[in-house]
Order: C-alpha cells, then structure tokens, then sequence
C-alpha cells in the first residue's frame, strides 16, 4: 500500500457525535492493519480514556493522548514518550487562571482534577470517558503540594468566549506553552513544542515509515500539525474552517464513517 500508517483523531473524527463508533470501522481497521498497515489513535483524550477504546477495536502498538504529550504501549501500558508541564510552572498557570475565574482541570495518571465538580466537570466526562477528583484546596494550591507535572491544563466555557480565553493565556503563556481550542467549548493548554504532528512525527521515526507513506484525519484546530504534517492530510467534512483549508481531502462527516471511507480508497490505491 502506499499509504503504511493513518493517524486518526477520536472524538467527532472515528466517534460519531453521539458517541459511536461507524458502521463498518472496526472491520476496516483489521482489514487495514492485516494488510501490513499502522492504525493509531492520536487523541486530546487523557491515556485512561482512551485505552479502552483501542482495545475495542483491537489496536495495538502505540497510542497518541494529550494532544501527542504522551505515547503508551496499547498492550503493557508502559509510557514510551511523554512531556510534561514543571509544576512550579503549572502552579503559576493555574493561579493565573482561578483570579480570572476560569474553569480549569489538569491532569496525571488515571485522572483529572479539578477544585470542585460544575456542570463544566460532568460535562466533560460524558465527553472523554474520564474520572475526576475534586482536590478542594485551590487547584494551584494542590499542584505545588503534589509537585504534580501534568501534561496538559484544560478549560471550558460559553464558546462565545472561549476565543477570548484563548487569546488572553496565549498574551500571558504564548511564549512558553501551546494554547488552542479543541472544541468550540474547550481551550487546551499543553508544553511548547508538543501537538499531535510532532508526536506523529516521532512515531513514524520509530516505526521506520516516510512522512509521505503517513495518512492523517481530524476535524479541529488541535489536529491542524498532523493533518499539515502528513504525506496525505484530511479532515471530515463537519470539521473547522482552518481544518479544512489545511486538508487535502475532504472525507464524509463523522457521522457518516469516516474512517471506512479513508480506508476502502487507501486500500485500493485510489487517493
């Protein structure tokens, strides 16, 4: 094939809006992968989010979380590479953003934290598939006493105002962090000089495969260096503006499987 590797986002790429998988997927993923191809997962979702997902469609190798700050072996999961954020760094962030009274979470291990559970919180999970724990201190507070360095901060909001949001942090932490949106209602937070291309970068120098040989699908802002980083970039027609105009090819709607798409023309030489 001439395509030895796809990259795919989670949510609102490969998950439909109703949080399902398409029709034909996981069958076209073993196709995929019993051809000799790579099919990973390259997701904001935390690692304990997305683990079960890969097993569902039985992956293996590496998957790609937090935005492409951590890669896990499916199988052991052993972190293989991963960045994180210094906590006295994160410490100063999070006390930047509760005087502005922002929502925000951060993360480590199996869990996100948060100084108390909102609407935002429960939210969130039925998102990402993730479990939280309220720290009750002030979450700056609880970050410099766990000497906790996350890899990344979140927060949500009216999408009306994220934008705002975002450029207020960019203004702050623009030369020291990357800030972007995911979602209309999320804005992301995650180490300077980390995003999914340049883990899907590394990945494809592991693996021995040629930036040309890659495939990568997404739908937002945040898999805007994957999809300009791949041999053939796409995005899913329900995706961004930006998204788009960074694609090559316009793929179905999430809702309408995607992934099955790619595939069936990856397979038959046809894009």
């Amino acid at each position: 094939m001439k395509y030895k590797m796809i990259c795919s986002d989670l949510d609102d790429t490969m998950i439909t809006r109703d949080q399902k998988y398409g029709k034909g997927e996981k069958a076209a993923i073993k196709r995929y992968v019993d051809a000799g191809g790579k099919f990973v997962i390259v997701t904001g979702r935390m690692t304990a989010g997305a683990l079960p997902v890969c097993r569902e469609l039985d992956l293996h190798g590496e998957v790609l979380t937090y935005q492409g700050a951590v890669a896990t072996d499916i199988d052991t999961e052993k972190t293989i590479d991963e960045v994180t954020i210094p906590y006295t760094l994160a410490s100063e962030i999070g006390k930047y953003i509760e005087s502005k009274g922002y929502y925000y979470q951060t993360y480590r291990g199996d869990y996100f934290y948060t100084q108390k559970a909102t609407d935002f919180t429960r939210l969130y999970v039925k998102v990402a598939h993730a479990v939280y724990r309220e720290t009750v201190i002030p979450l700056s507070d609880f970050i410099m006493r766990e000497k906790l360095c996350p890899p990344k901060f979140v927060l949500l909001g009216d999408p009306k105002v994220m934008p705002s949001v975002r450029d207020d942090l960019i203004e702050k932490y623009g030369d020291e962090l990357l800030i972007n949106i995911s979602k209309p209602f999320i804005c992301e937070i995650i180490p300077h000089g980390v995003s999914k291309g340049s883990a899907v970068a590394r990945l494809a120098e592991r693996y021995g495969i040629k930036r040309e040989e890659v495939i990568c699908i997404g739908d937002s802002d945040n898999d805007l260096t994957m999809i300009e980083y791949a041999g053939l970039g796409v995005c899913v027609a329900g995706g961004s503006p930006a998204a788009k105009k960074a694609a090559s090819l316009i793929a179905p709607d999430c809702d309408d499987d995607p992934i099955t798409w790619l595939i069936d023309r990856c397979m038959q030489d046809s894009l």
